[in-house]
C-alpha cells in the first residue's frame, strides 16, 4: 500500500513538472526570422529593408538584418528542435549576451529568437515589446 501511494506521488511531480516546463515555453519556432520584420510593422513600427545574414557567427540556423529606425537589427533563429540549439541558446540568453571575436554584445533572447543590436536603436523599447508577444 506505502508503495503505491510513493508511486503515486512520484508520478503526480513528474506530470506537474512535465506541465510547468510546458508553461514557460514560447513556441514560435514555426516562425522565420524575416517573420518578424513583418511582425513589427503589423504592431505599428516602420521597418526598413530586411535582407538575409549568414547565421554563422552565432551558430543558428538563419538570420536576418532588419532596418528599423536609425539603424540595423539582427534577428537569429535557433530551431528548438533540436538540442544543440536549444541549449545554445539557452546559454545566451542566461548570459544575456554574445560574442563576436571574443567581444561581448548585448542581446534579447524570446522563444525561439535572438535580437541583435537593440542597445543603439531609437526604437529599442517599440521592439522589445513587439518581441515579447512575438508568436
Amino acid at each position: 500500500m506505502m508503495c503505491k501511494r510513493v508511486w503515486f506521488q512520484i508520478g503526480a511531480l513528474l506530470v506537474l513538472f512535465f506541465f510547468a516546463g510546458c508553461a514557460s515555453t514560447v513556441e514560435n519556432n514555426y516562425l522565420k526570422p524575416e517573420d518578424f520584420a513583418s511582425y513589427l510593422r503589423r504592431e505599428g513600427i516602420e521597418v526598413g529593408p530586411v535582407r538575409p545574414v549568414l547565421p554563422d557567427p552565432f551558430r543558428a540556423t538563419s538570420g536576418c538584418a532588419i532596418m528599423v529606425g536609425n539603424s540595423e537589427i539582427g534577428v537569429y533563429k535557433y530551431d528548438q528542435s533540436s538540442r544543440l540549439q536549444r541549449d545554445r541558446l539557452a546559454n545566451i540568453a542566461k548570459a544575456g549576451r554574445t560574442y563576436i571575436q571574443g567581444i561581448p554584445y548585448p542581446v534579447e533572447v524570446y522563444g525561439s529568437f535572438m535580437v541583435f543590436g537593440l542597445e543603439k536603436n531609437e526604437k529599442k523599447h517599440e521592439i522589445l515589446r513587439a518581441l515579447k508577444k512575438f508568436k
